[in-house]
């Protein structure tokens, strides 16, 4: 079957995933089963591949050699800078192949934007593990209405598939780059069943309806993905959208590979038949804690195996399944000192979890001895600034000790979001080795 004719039935495909991915048990040693099957069968593509042949080549493997999670270990790791001169020069040189896959560019939120390219089945695969994340906190998406934000090119379309015209897999899309007003209008007009956003977005949705005394609808379901929740950032959720709330966390390039369930929302669960992740240290060995890298087992035209993804995380171990614990957001993401030492946005979070008066926070490092602490108070408590400002301050001073760093703090009504829609905990100004 063509490309054409498989993006013509693309939602027929969902189905078919879907109904597969929902017969298996993610929470049961067998899961492990049916990942090493597909660890195996994407090997052997792999080998195939001009790109992958030589990190075979490299390290005397071939596929047989790789029987399960821990054997990809011994297997070189993907960088953002390969996939990205792999995939851009296959698009430019065979442009009719590719011409019905989908091909969308990541947001570049860590400096490397990357054009990715998945077949209408991959695409498919795609959806159905997102759909079976919503299912596993009670959504159905035979009956219940999605909303979603989406890029301004795809709302613009606005087409329905046929069988979204028949009351099923119904989404109703909002640009990503719509102001919390319009959300929040839209959140209450359509009154979704389920919804789902960058925490930016939910984030200035909720603080509309706080500065504006708006009461919203609040979905069945409804989770934050991409970037990390704070306490701060959860209390707020619950307060004005809901305590149905959770998460999953994944990126473009590899789709979502873990989620946590409504009333637990630090335990990411991982969908071992559609992703590995592999927990590693500086040298690529199994750990409890270190980055993470990721192996997605459906894509076969630009297969993404032990990528790393520049996150870290810690699992735990339950019955003999691995879960995914404390995900860090991007490691090149931290402040620097002039001695080369780094700090991810750990230190700030754990200066401001526990203060409630504050509803969200950004770091600016301008040069080696000077941040910005962007702070945003919940308008409905009494703030005494001075005294917040004292209290971070002493609580970083324990951590990061430069005695000659300054911390200027700014407060404001609001963070905005970067082009991409996206909020960053850290924006580092500083070009290293300088001493500006």
């Amino acid at each position: 079957m063509s490309a054409y004719m498989d993006r013509k039935l693309e939602n027929l495909f969902v189905l078919k995933y879907l109904l597969e991915l929902k017969r298996h048990d993610l929470e049961q040693k067998e899961i492990y089963h049916i990942q090493n099957r597909k660890i195996n069968r994407l090997m052997k593509r792999a080998y195939e591949i001009p790109v992958y042949r030589r990190k075979f080549e490299a390290i005397g493997a071939v596929p047989e050699d790789f029987h399960c999670r821990e054997d990809l270990t011994r297997f070189p790791v993907l960088t953002k800078s390969e996939i990205k001169e792999w995939i851009t020069a296959e698009l430019k040189k065979n442009p009719k192949k590719y011409q019905y896959y989908h091909v969308y560019t990541t947001s570049g939120s860590t400096g490397t934007p990357l054009k990715l390219c998945a077949s209408p089945r991959e695409n498919a695969y795609f959806a159905a593990n997102w759909l079976r994340i919503a299912m596993e906190n009670g959504v159905n998406p035979i009956k219940d209405q999605t909303m979603a934000l989406k890029d301004p090119a795809i709302v613009a379309r606005g087409k329905d598939s046929f069988l979204q015209k028949l009351g099923i897999l119904r989404r109703h899309k909002v640009s990503f780059l719509a102001e919390g007003k319009v959300i929040a209008e839209e959140i209450n007009r359509v009154k979704p069943d389920f919804l789902y956003a960058h925490r930016t977005k939910l984030m200035q949705t909720a603080e509309y309806a706080s500065r504006h005394n708006v009461k919203l609808h609040h979905p069945r379901a409804y989770a934050s993905i991409s970037e990390t929740l704070t306490e701060q950032s959860i209390r707020f959720f619950r307060k004005y959208l809901g305590n149905r709330l959770f998460t999953s966390y994944g990126s473009m390039e590899t789709g979502a590979c873990t989620f946590t369930r409504i009333g637990n929302i630090r335990e990411h669960i991982v969908t071992n038949d559609t992703h590995v992740i592999n927990v590693v240290d500086e040298e690529n060995r199994l750990a409890k804690a270190g980055r993470m890298l990721v192996t997605n087992l459906f894509l076969y035209e630009f297969p993404i195996i032990n990528y790393d993804i520049e996150d870290g995380a810690e699992i735990i171990r339950k019955n003999g399944i691995e879960y995914i614990t404390n995900i860090r957001g991007r490691r090149n993401d931290w402040i620097t000192l002039e001695d080369g030492r780094k700090y991810d946005y750990h230190p700030f979070y754990a200066a401001t979890e526990n203060l409630e008066e504050l509803l969200n926070f950004r770091v600016i490092q301008n040069n080696y001895h000077e941040v910005e602490l962007e702070l945003v108070a919940d308008p409905g408590k009494k703030v005494d600034k001075e005294l917040l400002e004292k209290e971070i301050t002493g609580k970083l001073e324990q951590v990061i000790t430069d005695y000659d760093m300054k911390y200027h703090f700014i407060w404001k009504s609001r963070i905005e979001a970067d082009k991409a829609g996206k909020l960053r905990f850290i924006v580092n100004r500083v070009k290293e080795g300088s001493s500006e």
